[in-house]
């Protein structure tokens, strides 16, 4: 769900905006201004997440305004809508997340709204998932919410990817790039098959060409390649 704020002077674009936004179950609020102040005043009081600005307004400017709303929040998304594509290289200074022109394309609008308010849901939930120290795993037609500290290393063996865990493996279709990208600094990357719980490494073994990696409280093992251990290695002061 998002707040949207709609800055655009011409009142019958500014009616139909907020028609096509009501219509959208993922807009739970709507804040209209048809001038550049007005809209600063809403910014600076209801910090809406999402700013549809038209650019040629009859104070400030839409690029202005959506200056001084990264100056509250950064992480607040511009859409710029205008019947002036020569504005388009200028307002880029801001980084929009989008540009639609006038007459508005009412299919490509509701699309980039859609796909604006989906990314910044699935960015917060990210966000809020790693600061609870939560990891969610699609197995077949559930999703399974595993905490990172039971996490003891994650094995990917052809199209199958283990998460072994305090409480046993979980078998899940990852790749083992996507899943680092979720993890937190305590997993290393060890082997191009093996992501490791460094704070759950109990001792590495040579094997030869290869280091076998035993944990604490758990029987089973991973691997480090020998580019790795020798970095390790460099890291350690004997």
């Amino acid at each position: 769900m998002a707040n949207i704020l709609v800055c655009e002077d011409e009142k019958n674009t500014l009616a139909m905006i907020c028609k096509l936004l009501k219509g959208n179950s993922l807009v739970e609020e709507i804040f209209p201004a048809s001038c550049g102040n007005e809209a600063v005043e809403i910014i600076k009081k209801q910090s809406p997440h999402i700013l549809l600005l038209d650019i040629d307004l009859p104070d400030i400017d839409g690029i202005e305004v959506a200056k001084i709303a990264n100056t509250f929040d950064s992480d607040t998304s511009i859409v710029f809508i205008t019947g002036y594509p020569d504005y388009a290289h200028e307002s880029f200074i801001v980084h929009p997340y989008d540009y639609i022109l006038k007459p508005i394309d009412i299919e490509r609008f509701n699309q980039t709204i859609n796909n604006l308010i989906v990314k910044r849901e699935s960015s917060m939930l990210d966000n809020k998932l790693k600061t609870a120290e939560i990891f969610p795993v699609r197995i077949k037609n559930k999703i399974l919410f595993l905490n990172i500290k039971d996490i003891i290393f994650i094995e990917k063996n052809g199209k199958d990817t283990t998460i072994h865990t305090r409480k046993g493996p979980f078998m899940c279709n990852e790749n083992l790039k996507d899943i680092e990208s979720e993890l937190n600094s305590h997993f290393y990357r060890t082997h191009k098959s093996y992501i490791v719980n460094i704070g759950m490494v109990e001792c590495i073994e040579s094997l030869g060409d290869s280091y076998e990696i035993s944990f604490y409280g758990y029987d089973k093992k991973a691997y480090m390649s020998k580019g790795k251990y020798l970095f390790i290695k460099d890291k350690i002061s004997v």
